[in-house]
């Protein structure tokens, strides 16, 4: 758990702090204030300016506030990476001592549900982002084993962060003494909140004054543009956010800024227009401007619509989907490469190419006809299996062999009672086999299920969660192959009432290869129709993992591991608005 925290800091640290990017803090010290009253210190009621050399560890362990902090500050003053920094320290003493607890940044924009404790919404965090199981995630809390860092208390909007205080400060109230958190929050959205976090300590980031912007111009030879911000008016006040300022330093190319939206285009553009690595892209640029644009917009905009901050290609659900066509098209696609993955099975078994091509047809047609009169799966979640044990699947399965075995004895009787009744002949083995059938199929469909659970490893690659479930139901169905074939030909043999020794052995390959197959397609299928819908409609690029990594070439999003973001909120809430690139 630590090294993957550590993955995480040391990788959104680099992201923010590289030399040709947001270097804010390089030279220029970001100045704290303490300000006791926001969480509710009246001894404190006058705000504090602490020394210029003081880090937020120091802030931190001080004994009266002893681990419970409230970073404030405005949009761009540094926050995150300020709790960053804290974080990375915080690291350091945790790997020097199994004593320390292992600091954890969580997004609080990733909080939905208002009646969700903050325990319960932590512990589903810790399965979500580093697959850390119930038991393990509650005993770590308990034990205050773990120290949460969370960011983005702002990103609720005020009616939803008011009952997320009272939620956080429930949680506080369970161990006064031993529990530690860090809360990072915009200035005027928590002093326009009545209800105050129970922390012990509040520090605001201060915006540097003109000596500081100046000085720091002037390090990084910068002094002509200290000239023109000292000219414009709208450029002096950008200039007091330590994030517009170093855009500043990044983009600024003598255009005319008067706002944010602006300066952000300039850095947009300043960013798309840099040379490539000829070794990572030896054939040029791969995507126009125009298309990375609108690619990252339509991400943007679906961030925003989720209140989300962080994105994995496995989380793409269908209700991105935006007409009633594209989820006709979702459910008809998902029916029709299931019809094909069947087809094209049965047909290889088959060993003929007239049968394949019979059985493709024939396979494809009951794929159309379930896609255009079945079940409209596009308001159903994707959410990728690994292997595992599941319990529940093994009784559901055998009560569903059971059921299905029952319901065709009671019909074949009921056809056998119609048929002797009219005076004709019976046949007792035609009635027997599709109870047999039955029986032996969904015996082979809950032992199958019996291996897949929500159990993917720690997200370290793109798209990670849908390519482990596709090597999980390659596994399966390599297992229930010769499952198959087993209980098809003992069944046979046991009781001598089948479809004969050679015909169980290739209805039991059949089988085991169909029940296989169907144990993934309510995750990669589904996943996979997702895609090309969205392909189609030009609203994301064919590879979005290629895509994705030429994103965060160009300094637009950060990577760690399998999750994405955007460079900053700012940058987000930017490309989720109208965003024009001048070619």
């Amino acid at each position: 758990m630590l090294k993957a925290v550590n993955r995480e800091v040391i990788a959104r640290l680099q992201d923010s702090l590289q030399q040709d990017s947001l270097r804010i803090n390089q030279y220029l010290e970001l100045p704290m204030e303490e300000q006791g009253e926001e969480v509710g210190r009246p001894q404190r009621q006058k705000a504090i300016p602490l020394p210029p050399e003081t880090k937020v560890i120091d802030a931190f362990e001080q004994v009266d506030v002893a681990g419970r902090l409230l970073i404030l500050g405005e949009p761009g003053s540094g926050k995150t990476t300020t709790l960053l920094q804290l974080a990375e320290d915080l690291i350091n003493r945790a790997q020097q001592s199994d004593q320390v607890p292992v600091p954890v940044i969580f997004e609080l924009s990733a909080w939905k549900n208002d009646q969700q404790s903050i325990e319960e919404w932590l512990v589903a965090q810790l399965w979500d982002n580093y697959r850390i199981r119930e038991p393990i995630s509650k005993q770590w809390l308990k034990n205050h084993q773990l120290l949460p860092l969370l960011d983005g208390l702002d990103e609720l909007g005020l009616p939803r962060q008011r009952l997320c205080v009272k939620a956080i400060n429930q949680f506080l109230q369970q161990d006064k003494l031993r529990r530690r958190l860090v809360v990072c929050c915009r200035w005027q959205e928590y002093k326009e909140e009545e209800v105050k976090l129970r922390l012990n300590g509040a520090y605001c980031l201060q915006p540097p004054n003109e000596s500081e912007i100046r000085l720091y111009l002037q390090r990084l030879g910068k002094s002509q543009l200290w000239d023109l911000i000292q000219a414009n008016p709208q450029m002096r006040e950008l200039a007091e956010k330590p994030l517009f300022l170093h855009i500043m330093v990044v983009a600024y190319q003598g255009q005319a800024i008067t706002n944010e939206e602006e300066l952000l285009a300039a850095y947009v553009n300043e960013r798309l227009g840099l040379r490539l690595d000829r070794k990572k892209y030896p054939q040029g640029v791969p995507y126009e401007d125009e298309k990375t644009i609108g690619w990252l917009t339509y991400l943007a905009r679906q961030l925003e619509a989720e209140s989300a901050t962080e994105f994995l290609i496995e989380n793409m659900q269908p209700y991105w989907l935006y007409s009633g066509c594209e989820s006709f098209a979702f459910t008809l696609i998902k029916f029709l490469i299931c019809g094909l993955i069947f087809g094209f099975i049965c047909g290889l078994i088959s060993r003929s190419i007239v049968l394949l091509i019979v059985l493709l047809i024939q396979w494809l047609t009951i794929g159309l006809i379930c896609g255009l009169i079945g079940e409209d799966f596009s308001k159903n979640h994707i959410e990728p299996k690994g292997i595992g044990f599941s319990l529940l699947s093994l009784i559901v399965g055998i009560i569903g062999g059971l059921s299905v075995g029952i319901i065709h004895v009671l019909l074949g009787g009921l056809i056998v009672l119609t048929v002797w009744l009219s005076g004709g002949s019976i046949v007792l083995m035609e009635v027997i086999k599709p109870l047999i059938f039955f029986l032996n199929f969904w015996l082979i469909f809950a032992l199958a299920s019996v291996g897949f659970k929500i159990d993917v490893k720690v997200l370290k690659v793109p798209n990670q969660g849908i390519k482990e479930s596709v090597k999980s139901t390659l596994i399966i169905t390599l297992l229930t192959c010769p499952l198959g074939m087993l209980i098809y030909s003992l069944s046979y043999l046991a009781t001598g009432v089948g479809f004969g020794l050679i015909d169980s052995l290739d209805l039991g390959l059949t089988v085991g290869l169909i029940v296989g197959i169907l144990t993934g397609i309510q995750d990669w299928i589904p996943h996979l129709a997702l895609r090309l819908i969205l392909y189609q409609r030009g609203v994301i690029p064919w590879n979005y993992a290629r895509f994705l990594k030429y994103a965060h070439d160009r300094r637009l999003i950060q990577q760690v591991g399998g999750r994405y973001r955007f460079l900053h909120d700012a940058l987000r809430r930017h490309f989720a608005g109208d965003v024009e690139v001048k070619v």
